[in-house]
């Protein structure tokens, strides 16, 4: 399943694809320990003051715990349907966040 973790996150000079290699290695750290989690992409929407990363994960609580290790706290975590590209994946690189390969 996937999920979309929302935060709070102001400015408009966020270093977005340090925020995404952060949430990677901790999601890695997480799945390391039997915790299957897997980080997707970090979108930004600095006029919304709102980050929102999307995860690969069993359940929620597998995204809170891997935020938590990346030192994120989300307000809201829902599960979304996603639609592959063209040739099936479903990263993009936004804003410099690069995909998760």
């Amino acid at each position: 399943m996937h999920y979309l973790a929302g935060f709070y996150l102001p400015g408009h000079d966020v270093n977005l694809a340090g925020l995404a290699r952060q949430a990677r290695s901790a999601a890695e750290q997480a799945s390391r320990t039997g915790l299957p989690v897997r980080f997707i992409n970090a979108i930004h929407a600095p006029e919304d003051e709102s980050c929102f990363a999307i995860y690969e994960a069993d359940t929620p609580a597998a995204v809170t715990t891997a935020g938590a290790l990346a030192g994120l706290t989300f307000d809201h975590i829902v599960e979304v349907t996603t639609q592959p590209t063209h040739d099936g994946a479903i990263n993009h690189t936004l804003n410099g966040a690069a995909p998760d390969e």
